[in-house]
């Protein structure tokens, strides 16, 4: 990567040599992930909409644990009006959600355009960020691609050109679902930043999975067995780092990254072929769990509650798992979020 390329000469926003715009639009939206556990304080911070692409929900994690994690999904207009894309669509930005084709409007049956948060960073601050996420930045097939988006500032509409991270083709898997804990982290993100209010109430009405029953609860131990290599792998890297100042972190070897890739493909497809068709799956609720939790957040957000007041009950629902499950998630999601 060279700094000549990081502004676009058609941008009436650009970056000094030093620094690029990264665009935050899952966990990283939140200043507790973000200058909390990153560690990373943006030189400046706005909002912005992504057109041509939607939030999507399609990289695979841990199932039973923390099925999937954030990434964005490029669109294509030329097929808005097939149903079938449109089913597409749904399976990777709002499993969980009912499917509804509008066959007099079908641009109504697809998600909001993505919203996000463009932090301005320095160049060291942006290798720390794809250090973070999986694959730390390494060449392997799982993770993500980085990649420049057209962005459009919310208070002078103004264009900037910002590095974004998406998803690799072997990490995409649609219909999954994201925990409730990771759902909060995008609310709250939203909230801090004053994303627009329909954006915000789109993410409220994510439908998080929950692990129910007792197939599914065996299903979630036995999985969390399976994958202790990569989560203790996880752990290991997070503790050499923790307490350091992030010039002295230790980015992981090549060969790290290597085996969190073979053993996160093995595990997966592990789950695909072997537990799921015996004890349900691990990325996304049952549909009559969908239904269930669809009508609870449906309800909740009926109530003549403030956005901190939500906010507080949605964290609460994110609490509710064990402390040791919760342990693992955070561990997970600190490398891959």
């Amino acid at each position: 990567m060279t700094t000549d390329t990081l502004a676009d000469p058609s941008s009436t926003t650009t970056t000094t040599p030093e620094t690029i715009w990264y665009l935050a639009y899952g966990s990283n939206m939140d200043p507790k992930v973000f200058s909390g556990r990153r560690k990373i304080q943006p030189i400046e911070s706005l909002v912005v909409t992504v057109p041509n692409y939607w939030l999507s929900f399609d990289i695979g994690g841990i199932p039973f644990v923390e099925p999937c994690f954030a990434s964005i999904l490029k669109m294509d207009p030329s097929r808005f009006h097939q149903k079938e894309y449109a089913k597409e669509v749904h399976s990777r930005t709002m499993h969980g959600r009912e499917f509804v084709w509008d066959e007099e409007h079908p641009k109504k049956s697809y998600p909001p355009v993505l919203q996000g948060v463009a932090h301005k960073i320095t160049l060291r601050d942006w290798q720390l960020v794809i250090q973070s996420e999986g694959g730390w930045g390494h060449d392997v097939p799982t993770g993500y691609n980085q990649i420049q988006v057209d962005c459009v500032r919310h208070d002078t509409k103004e264009h900037l050109r910002a590095f974004v991270l998406e998803s690799r083709p072997a990490s995409v898997k649609a219909h999954c679902q994201p925990s409730a804990r990771y759902k909060n982290l995008l609310t709250a993100g939203a909230a801090h930043h004053h994303l627009d209010a329909s954006y915000q109430q789109y993410l409220a009405n994510i439908v998080p999975y929950e692990c129910t029953g007792a197939r599914s609860k065996i299903a979630r131990i036995l999985f969390t067995a399976i994958s202790s290599p990569m989560i203790l792998l996880f752990a290991v890297i997070v503790l050499r780092n923790r307490g350091k100042p992030v010039e002295e972190h230790t980015r992981p070897p090549y060969w790290a990254a290597w085996i969190f890739d073979k053993v996160g493909r093995l595990s997966a497809t592990m789950h695909d072929v072997l537990i799921a068709p015996v004890f349900g799956s691990g990325r996304c609720s049952t549909p009559q769990q969908q239904i269930i939790t669809r009508k609870r957040i449906e309800e909740a957000l009926k109530l003549p509650l403030s956005e901190e007041e939500h906010q507080k009950c949605r964290e609460a629902e994110a609490d509710k798992e064990p402390a040791a499950l919760k342990a693992a998630e955070r561990v997970v999601e600190s490398v891959a979020e």
